[in-house]
Protein backbone atom coordinates (compact mmCIF):
# COMPACT_ATOMS: atom_id res chain seq x y z
CA UNK A 1 0.00 0.00 0.00
CA UNK A 2 1.36 3.82 -0.89
CA UNK A 3 1.16 5.80 2.36
CA UNK A 4 2.66 9.70 0.90
CA UNK A 5 3.49 10.21 4.46
CA UNK A 6 5.86 7.06 4.93
CA UNK A 7 7.58 7.69 1.24
CA UNK A 8 6.33 10.86 -0.60
CA UNK A 9 8.02 9.90 -4.57
CA UNK A 10 9.30 6.61 -6.15
CA UNK A 11 11.44 6.27 -9.28
CA UNK A 12 10.53 3.54 -11.30
CA UNK A 13 13.05 2.01 -14.17
CA UNK A 14 10.90 1.07 -17.47
CA UNK A 15 13.14 -0.64 -19.94
CA UNK A 16 11.52 -1.39 -24.02
CA UNK A 17 13.55 -3.93 -26.09
CA UNK A 18 12.70 -4.78 -29.81
CA UNK A 19 12.81 -8.07 -30.99
CA UNK A 20 15.71 -7.55 -33.73
CA UNK A 21 18.91 -9.20 -33.82
CA UNK A 22 21.28 -7.95 -32.12
CA UNK A 23 18.39 -6.88 -29.72
CA UNK A 24 18.22 -3.20 -28.70
CA UNK A 25 17.10 -1.56 -25.53
CA UNK A 26 16.08 1.71 -24.04
CA UNK A 27 15.90 2.84 -20.56
CA UNK A 28 14.06 5.79 -18.41
CA UNK A 29 14.15 6.58 -14.89
CA UNK A 30 10.46 8.08 -14.03
CA UNK A 31 9.39 9.57 -11.09
CA UNK A 32 6.19 9.01 -9.96
CA UNK A 33 5.10 11.15 -6.68
CA UNK A 34 2.35 9.99 -4.41
CA UNK A 35 -0.69 12.63 -3.98
CA UNK A 36 -1.85 13.23 -0.45
CA UNK A 37 -5.69 11.81 -0.01
CA UNK A 38 -6.86 12.95 3.65
CA UNK A 39 -6.12 9.92 5.56
CA UNK A 40 -4.94 11.42 8.86
CA UNK A 41 -7.07 13.14 11.43
CA UNK A 42 -5.59 15.98 13.18
CA UNK A 43 -4.07 15.46 16.89
CA UNK A 44 -3.90 17.83 19.58
CA UNK A 45 -0.11 18.24 20.98
CA UNK A 46 -1.07 18.03 24.13
CA UNK A 47 -3.28 15.71 26.11
CA UNK A 48 -5.15 16.45 28.38
CA UNK A 49 -5.51 20.49 28.49
CA UNK A 50 -6.21 21.68 31.36
CA UNK A 51 -6.69 25.48 32.02
CA UNK A 52 -8.06 27.52 34.79
CA UNK A 53 -10.47 30.62 34.36
CA UNK A 54 -10.35 33.70 36.87
CA UNK A 55 -13.67 35.18 37.79
CA UNK A 56 -14.57 38.56 36.78
CA UNK A 57 -11.47 38.38 33.68
CA UNK A 58 -11.87 40.79 30.89
CA UNK A 59 -14.43 39.86 28.33
CA UNK A 60 -12.40 39.22 25.13
CA UNK A 61 -9.35 38.05 27.05
CA UNK A 62 -7.46 35.55 25.82
CA UNK A 63 -7.19 32.71 28.48
CA UNK A 64 -5.94 29.61 26.88
CA UNK A 65 -4.38 28.24 23.31
CA UNK A 66 -4.71 24.71 21.59
CA UNK A 67 -2.67 23.63 18.50
CA UNK A 68 -3.43 20.38 16.60
CA UNK A 69 -0.95 18.75 13.69
CA UNK A 70 -2.04 16.89 10.60
CA UNK A 71 0.30 14.46 8.87
CA UNK A 72 -0.83 14.86 5.50
CA UNK A 73 0.09 18.11 3.32
CA UNK A 74 -1.83 21.09 1.38
CA UNK A 75 -5.72 21.39 2.18
CA UNK A 76 -5.81 18.14 3.70
CA UNK A 77 -3.87 19.64 7.07
CA UNK A 78 -5.24 22.68 7.00
CA UNK A 79 -7.27 22.69 10.56
CA UNK A 80 -9.85 24.70 11.92
CA UNK A 81 -10.84 24.90 15.60
CA UNK A 82 -14.51 25.19 17.03
CA UNK A 83 -15.84 24.68 20.62
CA UNK A 84 -18.78 21.94 20.73
CA UNK A 85 -21.59 23.70 22.18
CA UNK A 86 -24.59 21.35 24.04
CA UNK A 87 -27.51 21.48 22.29
CA UNK A 88 -29.64 21.85 25.46
CA UNK A 89 -27.56 24.16 26.95
CA UNK A 90 -27.09 22.48 29.94
CA UNK A 91 -22.69 23.56 29.84
CA UNK A 92 -23.28 26.90 30.46
CA UNK A 93 -19.25 27.20 30.40
CA UNK A 94 -19.24 27.12 26.61
CA UNK A 95 -21.48 30.09 26.26
CA UNK A 96 -18.98 31.81 27.65
CA UNK A 97 -15.56 30.93 25.64
CA UNK A 98 -14.97 31.37 21.77
CA UNK A 99 -12.09 30.07 19.65
CA UNK A 100 -10.35 31.14 16.78
CA UNK A 101 -10.77 28.68 14.34
CA UNK A 102 -7.19 29.27 12.87
CA UNK A 103 -5.21 29.63 15.69
CA UNK A 104 -7.06 27.72 18.48
CA UNK A 105 -6.99 30.86 21.08
CA UNK A 106 -9.59 30.88 23.62
CA UNK A 107 -11.09 33.75 24.73
CA UNK A 108 -13.31 34.65 27.37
Amino acid sequence: ILNREQQSQYNVLIIAKDAGEPCLSSEKVIPIVVSDVNDNSPEFTQNPYTFYITENNTPGERIFSVTAQDQDEGSNALISYFIMRDREGANMLTSFLNVNSETGDIVA
